[in-house]
């Protein structure tokens, strides 16, 4: 598929929580099913998602940031960062999600390393994401950006409610010690 002539960048506002609740559910539903109960994605996602960014952007936090990529004015992705997240591993990249119709254009790349340069820009530190073990394209995704595997956990359930999930599903930390390299991709 060709790439976008460039997606228009621009930090997301309360009126984007819609879009953005209706593109995370989706991501959702074609990435984590197996994961993540069929009872909460065939369900109560989209409700569970629009409440989470309608709080997001209608109360912004200065300690975090969203990014959404617009194609035609249509929504193609966004980034949801979180600075300072972690002492050691530093800001968090809390959401990265592309439309289904944009994966391969270059929409991620694009959000990571803007996301990539707003961590810069607040100064030295590095960036970090968890993504589900079972989330193998995420995973060649980050890996091709320089993104380094360091560690597992437990994924936690969406809201906190262990109902959520399938077993003990596992995420996988990926790291960039250096997140100024994002930015020099093509």
């Amino acid at each position: 598929m060709a790439a976008l002539d460039r997606p228009r960048l621009r930090p997301a506002a309360g009126a984007d929580a819609g879009r953005i609740a209706a593109l995370h559910a989706d991501s959702w539903r074609r990435h984590y099913r197996g994961a993540y109960s069929d009872a909460f994605l065939d369900g109560e996602v989209d409700a569970d998602r629009l409440a989470v960014w309608t709080q997001r952007l209608h109360a912004p936090d200065r300690e975090a940031a969203t990014t959404v990529a617009e194609d035609d004015g249509a929504l193609a992705g966004f980034v949801h960062v979180l600075f300072d997240d972690d002492r050691a591993w530093g800001a968090l990249i809390e959401n990265l999600h592309v439309i289904h119709s944009h994966k391969r254009r270059g929409v991620g790349t694009l959000l990571l390393a803007e996301a990539a340069g707003a961590v810069v820009d607040r100064g030295p530190g590095g960036l970090y994401l968890w993504v589900l073990h079972q989330n193998t394209a995420a995973q060649a995704f980050y890996d091709a950006r320089g993104g380094q595997c360091r560690d597992s956990a437990f994924a936690s359930p969406p809201g906190g409610d262990p109902a959520r999930l399938n077993g003990a599903p596992l995420k996988l930390r990926y790291v960039w010690p250096e997140p100024s390299i994002l930015m020099r991709l093509p």
